[in-house]
């Protein structure tokens, strides 16, 4: 091949170095045939020249991927060969042998190379967050429209994850795990059927997903706060205390009769709660909490709140409103009746 004509500079400038020769990645494709790449390529998100350069190095990048780094996250990515997966720096997952791990900076080239993403950073999405939330908010969805109770490998399997990591990372968006938010949406239809639906006790029961009657009375205290037929004649002959407290979306009203919480409504401008729970329980004794009862519900709403906040703004409003009620429910009867879990209303881990 015949040399380029060397281009024109003026008399009084040096000459022009040849640009350097950048080195290409030699190392043959990984033959992957079980999973085809996918057509749509995402664009990683702009990467400033400063990023770029504090990771120019394999060294560095390695390091940034001992330290997961998330500041590395997008201007390059690690790819095990032994695996044919790619990450983020800054993936949880358990790390590889460093003579297996390639650096790469294109999704295209890693995804024209064979290499698959992984599946629990997500490289190449905008925020891995988010279909955390999504992935949590899906399973959600498919136990509030469950008659029977949901198992958890198939909600795990569905979600794509194993057992174990999904029961993990549920709990750690939502505060509960998988099997609580169930019982707190059976919860939920039985108190929506005593109060409008169901023509009797038991028809409220069978029909909100319990399978005995004797099932439902076992924790009858600790859903509806006080007997099935006052709750259902409108709190007749109970009194009923409540208090406001405040919460990081907004304060909060509690009401707590006899043998537990009845009501927790939402008291932002607009909500008028207490006009709500008067008309919840029209035959019951209405009365504020003293400053135990008020202490006790501020401390139940504090501990109530999403583990992780940024996260759980990505989660339906249901889905937060469910999670927030069962924990302060569970608090405040915990306090108020102290063998509340040994009757079977305690917050179970399965």
């Amino acid at each position: 091949m015949s040399a380029p004509t060397p281009t024109a500079v003026p008399a009084a400038a040096p000459p022009v170095a040849p640009a350097p020769t950048t080195r290409t990645d030699t190392k043959r494709p990984i033959d992957v045939t079980t999973t085809a790449p996918p057509t749509a390529v995402t664009t990683p998100p702009a990467v400033t020249a400063t990023a770029t350069a504090a990771y120019a190095s394999d060294d560095e990048r390695w390091r940034a991927v001992l330290e997961r780094d998330e500041a590395a996250d997008g201007v390059f990515y690690y790819a095990v060969t032994t695996t044919g997966i790619y990450s983020r720096p800054s993936c949880a997952a358990r790390l590889a042998r460093r003579e297996n791990v390639e650096f790469h900076t294109s999704l295209a080239e890693l995804r024209a190379r064979g290499y698959r993403p992984c599946r629990r950073c997500h490289p190449g999405e905008p925020d891995p967050q988010r279909h955390y939330a999504d992935t949590v908010a899906r399973a959600c969805a498919l136990m509030d429209g469950a008659a029977v109770p949901p198992n958890l490998d198939e909600l795990a399997q569905a979600a794509g994850y194993s057992r174990f990591h999904f029961h993990r990372m549920f709990k750690s968006l939502t505060g509960v795990t998988p099997y609580t938010y169930w019982t707190a949406v059976r919860a939920r239809r039985v108190r929506e059927e005593l109060l409008g639906g169901a023509r009797t006790v038991s028809d409220a029961i069978y029909r909100a997903g319990f399978n005995t009657n004797g099932q439902f009375y076992a924790v009858s205290g600790a859903i509806l706060g006080m007997a099935p037929q006052a709750f259902r004649a409108g709190g007749a002959g109970v009194a009923v205390r409540s208090a406001v407290g405040a919460t990081a979306a907004g304060p909060v009203l509690v009401a707590v009769a006899d043998r537990g919480v009845c009501a927790v409504l939402d008291d932002r401008p607009g909500d008028r709660a207490r006009d709500r729970l008067t008309a919840l329980f029209p035959q019951a004794r209405h009365a504020p909490a003293d400053a135990v009862l008020s202490s006790l519900v501020q401390r139940a709403l504090l501990r109530a709140e999403p583990p992780e906040p940024a996260l759980a703004a990505f989660l339906p409003r249901q889905v937060v409103r469910t999670c927030r009620d069962e924990l302060v429910r569970h608090e405040v009867r915990v306090f108020l009746t102290p063998d509340a879990t040994a009757t079977g209303a305690g917050l179970r881990a399965g």
